[in-house]
């Protein structure tokens, strides 16, 4: 065994070893607290006992006779032995509680080193890395392929990545058509209810920004479809936004019913027909988010054989 694979063995246990410390001074952190919580309870309870007895000493024996039955002595009895129990209760849960300090304290010194130790078998780990692959051993040979196969991943993840950054920026915009569709849908009810002229406008200025969107909506759609081709091949749905629904009535003074119905038809048509698209496109999303959290994993797993490799050869 070389040199270099004694240090890094060497290296490993006592990274290991300091790891163990670690989880153990997390769960210990949970212990205090739960210690000096219980501390604060049995507090109060000592307090208050001791308050007790006072409030009783200062009691007349007439006093006490119509409050309680028995002596006054036998009540303070009765309290001391109370007061004493909480006592005793509260110097246990305080010295179980600088118990759990005096071992966080000694912990915390085992794990002064670990990111020392943690940088120093990374260090040991490339440098075995190096002497395999550059000798074109069996091992060296698995090591760059894994090594293939995580940038594989990698470049795949980025991908994703972008392909989101794409579906966010089009849902953005699908909402604000949304918006602008659901404005022109209610100002339809108030063209209907006879302020004819302001509401048809509105509605009108109100399709006219949700055209005016549709626009940028499709280049969006159409950059998203294109990356998850891209990605996945050809087997992905149609996204392209479809807006032959929409009609345009110039003359919005002189709208009448049958008119205005066949607009508001036409603008739930199209509403719709956005938010189905932005349903797909967030669909879509929610897969991509968890490819993304698969391919990390798959990552994560090359590391570790790696590292295994590397350390056994």
């Amino acid at each position: 065994m070389s040199t270099i694979q004694v240090r890094l063995k060497t290296t490993l246990r006592e990274l290991q070893q300091a790891q163990k410390v670690d989880r153990h001074l997390s769960e210990l952190d949970t212990q205090i607290e739960s210690a000096y919580s219980e501390l604060d309870k049995l507090r109060l309870q000592l307090e208050k006992e001791f308050a007790d007895i006072e409030k009783l000493e200062k009691l007349s024996m007439k006093a006490l006779f119509h409050k309680v039955l028995g002596s006054k002595e036998q009540q303070l009895e009765k309290e001391r032995q109370e007061y004493l129990q909480a006592s005793l209760k509260y110097d246990e849960a305080k010295k179980s509680a600088e118990l759990l300090e005096y071992e966080k304290e000694i912990l915390e010194k085992k794990v002064q080193n670990l990111d020392a130790l943690q940088a120093r078998l990374d260090q040991l780990i490339k440098q075995r890395e190096r002497d395999l692959v550059d000798q074109d051993t069996e091992a060296g040979r698995q090591i760059l392929e894994l090594v293939l196969k995580m940038d594989n991943l990698d470049e795949l993840i980025d991908q994703l990545d972008d392909t989101i950054k794409v579906g966010k920026q089009a849902i953005d915009v699908l909402n604000k058509m949304i918006r602008q569709l659901q404005n022109a849908k209610n100002w339809g009810h108030w063209d209907m209810s006879g302020r004819k002229r302001g509401a048809s406008y509105l509605k009108h200025s109100a399709v006219d920004r949700a055209r005016d969107l549709s626009h940028h909506a499709k280049h969006l759609l159409m950059r998203f479809q294109n990356e998850l081709k891209h990605i996945y091949g050809h087997h992905q749905v149609d996204l392209n936004l479809h807006f032959n629904s929409f009609s345009r009535f110039t003359d919005i003074f002189f709208d009448n019913l049958i008119s205005d119905w066949i607009i508001q038809k036409k603008i739930q048509n199209a509403l719709s027909n956005v938010m189905t698209v932005k349903d797909r496109v967030t669909r879509i999303m929610q897969s991509l988010e968890v490819d993304i959290q698969q391919n990390k994993d798959r990552i994560n797993d090359l590391e570790r054989q790696r590292k295994d490799l590397i350390i056994r050869s």
